[in-house]
C-alpha cells in the first residue's frame, strides 16, 4: 500500500507539515517493500489552490492514503472523491506517524467537520470586517 506523508524535509525523521497544501515535500512509502520516495510539492508556493492541486498531485502518484497533521474540507472532498483515506496526525516525525499507520493508530478523517481550518483563513475570521456597509 502506499501512503503519502507531508513533511517538512526530504527525511523519515523529518516533522510532519503544519498544512496539508504548502506541504514542503510529500513522502510516498511503500508500506509492502518498505521503501520512501521524497517528492517536492510543486504547489507550495501557489497563491490559492495550492490543496486541490496537491491533491491531484497525490492522485496521480497512487496513493491510497495520506497523513497530514491539517487539511482544508476542499482537498479533503477531492481526496475522498478518489477514495483516498485521509489520517489525522498531531505532530512528530515521519517514521512515528508511518508506525502508528501500521499499528491502526491513526484517526481517519471520516467528514469535514473533523478538519479545523478553510483553505489559508481560520474558521471564524472574516474577510473585509472593517468595511462599511
Amino acid at each position: 500500500m502506499l501512503i503519502a506523508i507531508t513533511a517538512e524535509s526530504p527525511d523519515t525523521d523529518s516533522k510532519i507539515a503544519e498544512k496539508f497544501g504548502r506541504a514542503p515535500f510529500i513522502i510516498i512509502y511503500d508500506t509492502v517493500n518498505n521503501t520512501s520516495e521524497y517528492l517536492h510539492n510543486p504547489f507550495i508556493n501557489l497563491y490559492g489552490g495550492a490543496g486541490i492541486q496537491t491533491s491531484q498531485f497525490i492522485i496521480e502518484n497512487n496513493v491510497e492514503a495520506v497523513i497530514t497533521k491539517d487539511i482544508g474540507p476542499n482537498p479533503l472532498r477531492f481526496l475522498k472523491s478518489a477514495d483516498i483515506k485521509v489520517y489525522l496526525c498531531t505532530g512528530g516525525k515521519i517514521i512515528d506517524a508511518i508506525k502508528d499507520f501500521i499499528q491502526m493508530n491513526l484517526i481517519e478523517v471520516k467528514q469535514e467537520s473533523m478538519v479545523n481550518t478553510v483553505g489559508r483563513r481560520q474558521k471564524g475570521k472574516r474577510r473585509n470586517r472593517h468595511r462599511k456597509l
